[in-house]
């Protein structure tokens, strides 16, 4: 069964900010997650509400939440890995 991915705006503004070769292969990422919205790569976001993941895609982090009641992943950052990447997730 499949899961609806929801993107924000201001994801997808930092989605165009990107390069086309990382935007193309965080895109698949995103497309792999409605088929498995909890891959083997995945890891729990600590500090976070619970059924908020990661995915490692190169140096950049696809961090999203899990609403497995709607079958909706919602996509919350998308940011190459530094100390803000997780501030404000909470």
């Amino acid at each position: 069964m499949n899961y609806r991915v929801e993107v924000s705006g201001r994801v997808q503004k930092e989605l165009a900010r990107l390069p086309r070769n990382d935007q193309a292969r965080i895109i698949v990422v995103l497309q792999k997650l409605a088929e498995d919205p909890r891959p083997q790569d995945c890891r729990p976001v600590r500090d976070a509400p619970k059924g908020t993941y990661r995915v490692r895609v190169g140096s950049f982090r696809v961090i999203y939440t899990v609403v497995d009641a709607e079958q909706v992943i919602i996509v919350a950052r998308v940011a190459k890995r530094d100390e803000s990447t997780y501030r404000g997730l909470s």
